[in-house]
């Protein structure tokens, strides 16, 4: 479905949200990043959860396989990676049964990269809004970069200034996910069967 530069040349799945040029430009973006050597962790799970959907080898968080990326496995991916984000438990046995999918332990990633395949799937799911990747787009478009410091190159990212930035950010991203998460465990829960011999 998608070529090694970037370009996605099949059809996406039904469940997917954005628009496919959206979709193509983020994945195309995140692939120059990543190749380039600026992405950072945020910027690589992003990546790799689009990597997924496109080509559908296994996903970033738990390595489920399969040639096909269903909507279930999508929603419980994401949650996977928001578990890890927010650095909160993984999802419970009640959890998987709501997902439809077979139950897979989380590979041990940094929270940045939790983070961005959360992003990328929620953003895929529609759940967000916001695209997971800065493209030409925001720019053409007159929208602020969201973590100014990350145009630093890399060899100059070891100044007090920039730890300081990065700190912040990786702060916001902890009180997003740890929101977010919080909302979903609270609707999940709200929702939840009763157990047996309670209902």
């Amino acid at each position: 479905m998608a070529d090694t530069w970037g370009e996605i040349t099949g059809e996406l799945p039904q469940w997917v949200a954005p628009e496919f040029d959206a979709v193509q430009e983020c994945y195309r973006v995140g692939c120059r990043l990543t190749d380039s050597g600026f992405a950072d962790e945020m910027e690589k799970g992003a990546v790799d959860a689009l990597h997924w959907l496109v080509i559908g080898e296994v996903s970033p968080m738990t390595e489920r396989s399969g040639a096909a990326v269903s909507r279930e496995a999508a929603r419980a991916e994401s949650w996977v990676a928001l578990c890890a984000a927010a650095g909160m438990p993984g999802p419970t046995d009640r959890d998987w049964q709501r997902l439809q999918v077979e139950p897979r332990a989380a590979l041990p990633v940094d929270a940045q990269y939790a983070y961005g395949v959360w992003r990328a799937l929620a953003w895929l799911l529609g759940v967000r809004e916001d695209w997971p990747v800065r493209t030409g787009w925001h720019r053409a478009a007159g929208i602020p970069r969201e973590r100014a410091h990350i145009a630093v190159p890399p060899s100059q990212r070891g100044t007090p200034a920039w730890r300081a930035a990065d700190r912040a950010y990786r702060e916001q991203a902890l009180a997003d996910a740890c929101r977010h998460w919080r909302h979903v465990r609270r609707l999940a829960d709200a929702t939840a069967d009763p157990a047996p011999g309670r209902g």
